[in-house]
C-alpha cells in the first residue's frame, strides 16, 4: 500500500458545478492534499476553491492531451478529475497514453460507457435491450418510431435533446401540434411522461477499480434548472436493486449515476452520468463519500473502503453565495 503522503490532485474545469461539488467533496475531508484547478477561463470562480490554478486548453485544442501530460509531470499529480464531459470524453480515448507517459490515475469511464450515457437515446435502448424498466421512448427524427411512441402512450410526451445537459432544451409537448417545436430542431428524443416532478430521484453509485459493485445512495430529489437543490436519502429496495443489477451489466468501474422516476412504484431509469455527477458534495455530507473512496482505492490500492460508502439519513438544501475577488 502506498504511503499517504500528500496528494497531487488535479481538477479540471473548475467553472463546472461537477467539478465545483467534487473540490467541496475534497475539501470538507481531511487528508492531506495539495488541490491544482484548471479552467479554460481565466474569470472562473473555481480558482479562488484550489490552492493553485492555471488556465489550460478546450478538450478539442491540438495540445489539450500534450497539455495535460507536461502539467501531471511537472506538478507530480497523483490523480486527475473532472466533471466536463469534453474532458471526459478525450480522457477515455488517451487514458492508456495518459497513465503511461505520467504517474497520475485519470478516473474515467469506458468510451463505451461514456456514449451510452451522454446520449439519451442511447440509454434507453440500453436499457430496453438489456430488460430493465424504460420510458417508452422515439427517435424524433424517425416519424414511424413517433407514431409508434404516440399509439401506445398519451400526451404531454417530453422532448430531449440527446446529448443534453441539465434541463437544456427540454420541450413538454401536450398535443401533436406541439410536435412543429422541435421539427427543425435534430437529435432529440422523445419519452413518455413518467410519475411527477415529486417521483424523481437520483442514485450515486460506487463499484470499485475491479468492477466489484460497493454500494449505492438513494435520493429523492428536488430540482431547479435542472441542478438538485434538495435531496434526501430514502430507502428503497426495489430502486437499490435495479440500480445495482443495471451497474453490474453495464461494468461500471468508479463512480456512476443514474437519474429515475417513479411510476406505478416502479423505478424509470431515463439518465445516466459515467462519472461523478452535481450531487457529489451532497453525497459526501449524507456519508456517502465516493470521491473520498475513488482517491483510497486507486491511489491507496485500499479494497475496503466500504466505511467511505455509508450512506446516513437526512436532508440537505443546496443554496447560493458570493464572493469578492477583486476591489
Amino acid at each position: 500500500m502506498m504511503n499517504k503522503k500528500l496528494l497531487n490532485i488535479l481538477v479540471l474545469g473548475v467553472s463546472s458545478n461537477v467539478s465545483q461539488s467534487m473540490i467541496a467533496a475534497i475539501k470538507n475531508d481531511t487528508f492531506p492534499c495539495k488541490l491544482y484547478g484548471a479552467c479554460v477561463n481565466e474569470d472562473s470562480i473555481g480558482k479562488y476553491f484550489v490552492d493553485e490554478f492555471y488556465v489550460c486548453p478546450y478538450a478539442n485544442a491540438e495540445n489539450f492531451v500534450d497539455w495535460v501530460i507536461q502539467f501531471c509531470n511537472q506538478h507530480d499529480i497523483d490523480i486527475v478529475f473532472t466533471g466536463v464531459e469534453e474532458n471526459l470524453a478525450v480522457f477515455s480515448q488517451y487514458n492508456t497514453m495518459l497513465e503511461q507517459k505520467t504517474k497520475a490515475k485519470i478516473i474515467v469511464s469506458s468510451p463505451e460507457q461514456i456514449k451510452i450515457a451522454d446520449d439519451k437515446l442511447l440509454t434507453c435502448t440500453w436499457l430496453k435491450n438489456n430488460n430493465f424498466n424504460y420510458p417508452l421512448f422515439a427517435d424524433a427524427s424517425n416519424p414511424d418510431e413517433v407514431n409508434e411512441l404516440l399509439s401506445r402512450t398519451t400526451f404531454p410526451v417530453i422532448a430531449k435533446p440527446r446529448n443534453g445537459k441539465s434541463a437544456s432544451g427540454i420541450f413538454y409537448l401536450r398535443s401533436k401540434s406541439d410536435l412543429s417545436l422541435i421539427q427543425n430542431k435534430t437529435n432529440y428524443i422523445l419519452e413518455e411522461y413518467l410519475g411527477t416532478e415529486q417521483d424523481e430521484y437520483t442514485v450515486g453509485i460506487y463499484s470499485n477499480r475491479f468492477g466489484e459493485f460497493k454500494n449505492l445512495i438513494i435520493m429523492k430529489r428536488i430540482l431547479k434548472g435542472g441542478t438538485t437543490v434538495i435531496a434526501e436519502t430514502v430507502q428503497h429496495p426495489l430502486i437499490y436493486e435495479e440500480c445495482k443489477n443495471i451497474a453490474l451489466a453495464l461494468q461500471v468501474k468508479g463512480p456512476f449515476n443514474i437519474q429515475l422516476r417513479l411510476h406505478k412504484n416502479k423505478p424509470f431509469p431515463f439518465e445516466f452520468n459515467a462519472r461523478f455527477s452535481g450531487s457529489t458534495s451532497i453525497r459526501a455530507l449524507l456519508g456517502f463519500k465516493d470521491l473520498i473512496a475513488c482517491i483510497h482505492d486507486y491511489i491507496y490500492e485500499e479494497n475496503t473502503i466500504d466505511n467511505f460508502l455509508m450512506p446516513s439519513s437526512g436532508k440537505v438544501i443546496r443554496y447560493y453565495t458570493e464572493k469578492i475577488v477583486e476591489k
